[in-house]
């Protein structure tokens, strides 16, 4: 019995992550997808369920480097202006993306892509920070005197990160570390969400948290 058990559990995490978390699928097509095939932010899985409980449809989005994240937000935000310095994904996303999402294309230099976020005199809700360059911590400096009250920023990546991490907390904003597997590749590793205070989102769906893709069974009576 203890064997059958422990096979349970094996297929149960087979079942979970490979096909209703979509990782076998993201694998399979080489890009960032749900089991529908649904685009999602290349990020850990616990980071999605995580931000997939808000409501952004009021919020202002800039990020640091576009993809498939660009495509999530811009169906969920109301507004959503992304940067890519990449001279070879540049012309690989930027067919992909709507006419909604306003695409920044600075050369690659820390001043310009840094600069960036104050092309528009306005404060953002979400600030995300997933660029390739090595400006991290520049941009966390600069996040930090454009983020709205109640918004947060997002860092992929972040256990790679320190010193950006250590630029933001020395800000005063709270970390919360989502460590997990990422659409399609075998290795795990953190994306941190950081805010001050409390957030501003309210709970889509009426609930939090939401039920993670992996959870087969309802919520208990009484709790």
């Amino acid at each position: 019995m203890a064997v059958l058990t422990k096979l349970r559990v094996f297929l149960q995490l087979q079942r979970g992550l490979l096909f209703r978390y979509g990782w076998l699928r993201a694998w399979w097509v080489g890009k960032p997808v749900n089991r529908n095939g649904d685009p999602l932010p290349w990020i850990t899985y616990p980071a999605i369920d995580f931000l997939s409980q808000f409501d952004f449809a009021d919020a202002s989005v800039f990020e640091w480097g576009s993809g498939f994240s660009t495509l999530w937000w811009a169906k969920r935000c109301k507004s959503i202006t992304t940067v890519e310095s990449g001279p070879n994904w540049i012309p690989y996303i930027r067919p992909m993306l709507p006419a909604s999402v306003k695409f920044l294309t600075p050369a690659f230099t820390e001043t310009e892509e840094v600069r960036a976020l104050y092309d528009e005199d306005r404060m953002y809700d979400v600030i995300v920070i997933d660029n390739n360059g090595p400006f991290r911590a520049a941009c966390a400096d600069a996040a930090v005197g454009k983020l709205a009250a109640g918004g947060m920023i997002l860092l992929d990546n972040s256990d790679q990160c320190l010193k950006t991490c250590s630029v933001l907390r020395g800000s005063g904003f709270t970390q919360i570390d989502f460590t997990g597997f990422v659409p399609g590749n075998g290795y795990a590793h953190c994306t941190s969400v950081f805010f001050k205070n409390t957030l501003k989102f309210s709970v889509s769906g009426g609930s939090q948290p939401h039920q993670s893709p992996a959870q087969p069974n309802p919520p208990w009576e009484g709790c």
